[in-house]
């Protein structure tokens, strides 16, 4: 029986452990003491290892001196590489020991040389991420003894540079994010509606007609995508020659990553079509299709698409060294097949039943053509519709039921859930610890069927990611929590140890200046109506990085704000902002308390219902309602978008009185797709605003018996749509619609 004091000593040893992420299979602090790296230490045996050029490299920038290299010799105060062979040694796997007398790291592939590297990394101080000499640095790795490898083949991160591009430089700069956290899969989506970004030497149109688009830089919005270049509205685009592609290929390569292409078809091509329009179904048109965007698909029915398909994957394919090939087959609007003369003739003739079935026939003829060049094709789950070709693998997004399905008959699969790992998603709707809590494992299958599980990546769709700090933004530190889903055992996992090793993360992060998430404090009270004066106070939590800073004054903390210590008083009507601020002066997610000195109205006369205003236009936040004319003014009984004309581009402002039945915390919750906000008495108590999916956020605030005038903003910009509204009185345990409501404007009196 294992004694209380020793399961307590373990746990103590456990926490003194440096702290490594992904987190290792097994980690154990060595005897023998620490080892320092200087100028004098050799390094033997690496035999022209990439991953042993990247930290001599990474090393001399930060401590001014370059390892010198030796094939064999003295192995005293030196970093040992041994090859070992016959499967000691997993796949991409690695052991490595370090005590004063020096390290010695066992591996049976550059792959895990690279991985040993990263840790090592990881193990020295973090100075080591500064890109530039540091003084005074001991380069002291401490005793400890790991072994470790992949749970998953397939750890990957997908980046979207059709909606928006990113130059080379940051492409590179990603796939330096991919190796810190151990992923080996970069699937690059070179082609979607947003624009064609890959040279193709047979077809110069695509990059000088379809890499271009005109008038749109931060929006998504498919209605307004217009590739005409006569067109007097700005130009925005780019695309990648071959030349630079191929020194991306070679930089991923020497870091263990493979390159995975996207060549999106049939649908979500619209730059294609731009540049050949003849490429498209001819007899129908976006006009024709009541409420649809400015889309189309490729002519299934049209010989000339699968020669321009082929010419095009042949390019592609002689460029990309992947065993895959991505060609999407995703949300096709099938409608233009269904109206298409050409689409129609052919399912006759190849006895096609519905167009699901056409889909099945296009991905069919495309994965045929992909094999016959010895690669193999993967799209995602849709590519399922109507019956899947032999030896494609499915990327299941919309939940895990493709995956499943996939598995269950015999495919491969790669787990990518927009219910976990859609990295587009604001934290609120998709925190780090959710994304830490992923099994990419569904427990529907069995032993066997799992083995069809590839792994899993995360997607960074970039409709509202126009830079690329907030490209780093969204993706630290959830690729980090991804990155130990797909690489530590399961039973291994422990996202309060995860948490404990946040902060060195952080600390590294800074010192390379990459922008990331930091959640905002968590606030008492999101509002506060007040009669005379009140108290705000904020939680501190722990292991976050940087000082609890405040301003009371509208600006948003910085690292000359003040730091919180203690309640702060206020007697007028002011905004009491908190974050974290890092000590290179980067803030986090601000979270604000809104104060508003009001008392209780009087109501006269009270008649059921919201007033609501109904504005159309184009939108990217809730407006600012004053400014505009309503396009029409009724009275619903509850909050929902019922008033609404159309599907797409306007805004409601619902207004109302809400009766606070006693002293206390209400807790209110706003769900929407896109934004929205709701004030009480003036005061915002959720800021929910900006594009996003249909995800809930909650305030509380403060309220005093009697009514409180209440105001809802929603706008829709596109996509889908949602709007709720609920709220949670004092000492009730469940949230209900909020009903009880006036017609704005009543009889009342102050």
């Amino acid at each position: 029986m294992i004694s209380l004091s020793f399961f307590l000593l373990a746990k103590a040893a456990q926490a003194g452990l440096p702290t490594v992420i992904p987190k290792p299979v097994s980690m154990v602090a060595a005897p023998g003491g620490s080892f320092e790296i200087t100028k004098d230490t050799k390094i033997v045996g690496a035999d022209g290892l990439p991953a042993v050029k990247i930290f001599q490299s990474l090393l001399q920038e930060s401590a001014g001196f370059k390892l010198r290299e030796t094939r064999d010799g003295d192995q005293a105060n030196a970093i040992t590489f041994v090859r070992i062979t016959g499967g000691a040694i997993r796949q991409e796997g690695y052991t490595l020991h370090a005590d004063a007398s020096g390290i010695k790291i066992g591996y049976d592939s550059p792959a895990g040389a690279l991985y040993a590297v990263e840790t090592l990394r990881q193990l020295l101080p973090p100075d080591i991420e500064n890109g530039k000499v540091t003084k005074d640095i001991h380069w002291t790795v401490p005793g400890v003894e790991i072994t470790d490898s992949p749970r998953f083949g397939w750890r990957g991160l997908m980046l979207d540079v059709s909606r928006h591009f990113f130059p080379v430089s940051f492409i590179k700069r990603y796939l330096d994010f991919l190796t810190m956290e151990k992923m080996n899969v970069f699937h690059w989506h070179l082609v979607d509606d947003g624009g064609w970004r890959i040279q193709i030497d047979k077809y110069p149109r695509l990059t000088s007609v379809g890499s271009t688009r005109y008038g749109i830089t931060n929006d998504w919005d498919q209605g307004k995508l217009r590739f005409d270049p006569e067109s007097k509205l700005p130009a925005y685009g780019g695309f990648y020659t071959k030349r630079e592609i191929r020194d991306i290929i070679k930089y991923a390569a020497d870091r263990n990553i493979t390159i995975v292409p996207e060549i999106e078809m049939p649908g979500h091509s619209m730059p294609v079509f731009a540049a050949y329009p003849n490429l498209a179904c001819q007899n129908l048109t976006p006009s024709t299709i009541p409420g649809r965007p400015a889309t189309n698909v490729y002519c299934a029915g049209n010989p000339e698409t699968y020669t321009f398909i082929q010419n095009v994957l042949t390019e592609v394919i002689d460029l990309f060294p992947s065993k895959w090939i991505h060609i999407g087959g995703d949300e096709v609007d099938k409608e233009f097949w269904h109206g298409c003369t050409r689409c129609q003739t052919l399912m006759k003739e190849k006895g096609l039943k519905n167009e699901e079935e056409l889909q099945s026939y296009f991905i069919r003829s495309i994965e045929h053509f992909v094999a016959s060049k010895g690669r193999r094709l993967i799209g995602w789950d849709e590519i399922l519709e109507g019956g899947l070709a032999p030896g494609a693998t499915v990327m299941s997004w919309r939940g895990e039921d493709g995956g499943i399905a996939a598995a269950q008959a015999g495919h491969d699969v790669v787990m990518s859930p927009t219910t976990y790992v859609y990295f587009d998603f604001p934290y609120a709707g998709q925190s780090t610890e959710h994304v830490y809590s992923y099994e990419p494992i569904p427990s529907a299958l069995n032993a066997e069927q799992a083995k069809h599980v590839l792994g899993g990546q995360a997607n960074e769709w970039t409709e509202w990611i126009p830079t690329t700090q907030r490209a780093e933004y969204m993706i630290f530190p959830r690729v980090a929590a991804l990155s130990e889903d797909l690489w530590t055992p399961k039973e291994n996992k422990d996202f309060a140890d995860f948490t404990r090793r946040l902060p060195d993360l952080y600390n590294r992060l800074d010192r390379q200046k990459i922008t990331y998430h930091i959640e905002a404090p968590h606030v008492n009270d999101s509002a506060i109506i007040f009669s005379d004066h009140t108290v705000v106070s904020v939680g501190a939590a722990p292991n976050m990085p940087g000082m609890l800073r405040y301003t009371v004054d509208g600006s948003i903390p910085s690292g000359s704000s003040p730091v919180y210590t203690s309640p702060i008083d206020v007697t007028t009507d002011t905004d009491v902002h908190f974050a974290y601020v890092t000590a290179s002066g980067q803030p986090g997610d601000v979270s604000t308390v809104s104060c508003r000195k009001a008392a209780p109205i009087d109501v006269k006369t009270i008649t059921p219902g919201w007033r609501v205003g109904y504005y159309e236009g184009t939108f990217e936040l809730v407006p600012k309602f004053s400014d505009l004319k309503a396009t029409g003014v009724s009275v619903v009984d509850h909050i929902g978008l019922e008033s609404r004309v159309r599907d797409e581009n306007y805004a409601l402002h619902f207004e109302g009185v809400f009766h606070a039945e006693t002293d206390g915390v209400y807790n209110f919750t706003i769900s929407s797709d896109d934004g929205s906000w709701l004030k009480l008495g003036g005061a915002t108590v959720i800021d929910h605003d900006g594009p996003h999916s249909d995800v809930a956020k909650s305030g509380r605030v403060r309220l005093s018996r009697g009514w409180h005038s209440i105001e809802v903003g929603y706008y829709q910009g596109g996509g889908a749509a949602a709007l709720r509204l609920s709220v949670k009185t004092p000492g009730s345990k469940e949230s209900i619609p909020v009903d009880r409501l006036v017609i704005q404007p009543a009889v009342q009196s102050h």
